[in-house]
């Protein structure tokens, strides 16, 4: 990793399964990581905290991951944003990445390429 030693990641899931096993497979020294089940207190955290990533469930209840990632890019263009789908479509991939996602991963997402990615947009 390069001389940014300190790096927020926002990881947004309504599945608290997932939050869990996101932070832990992602916990690494130097990476601060906030979690939120609801988007919308997500999305505070991410206007609060400014981090340099987030990771967002695409289907959520009161607010999709889309929204999430038009709100994020509004708000700073420079976050990196990382959509997880079980439901799979080119479409919402092809949306994700027009709208600015940095990348669009399918769940459930093997714990190394999850790592990997991070660690890219680190």
């Amino acid at each position: 990793m390069g001389a940014q030693t300190n790096v927020t990641l926002v990881i947004i899931d309504d599945n608290p399964g997932s939050l869990e096993f996101l932070s832990t497979a992602l916990a690494h020294d130097g990476l601060t990581i906030l979690t939120a089940q609801d988007p919308e207190e997500g999305l505070e955290i991410i206007f609060r905290e400014h981090p340099q990533i987030v990771l967002t469930d695409l289907v959520m209840p009161s607010i999709s991951g889309l929204e999430v990632l038009e709100r994020v890019v509004e708000f700073d263009p420079a976050i990196d944003v990382v959509l997880m789908t079980a439901h799979y479509s080119s479409e919402s991939a092809v949306e994700a990445i027009r709208k600015g996602a940095s990348d669009y991963l399918n769940k459930p997402v093997p714990v190394a390429v999850l790592r990997e990615r991070i660690a890219k947009l680190i």
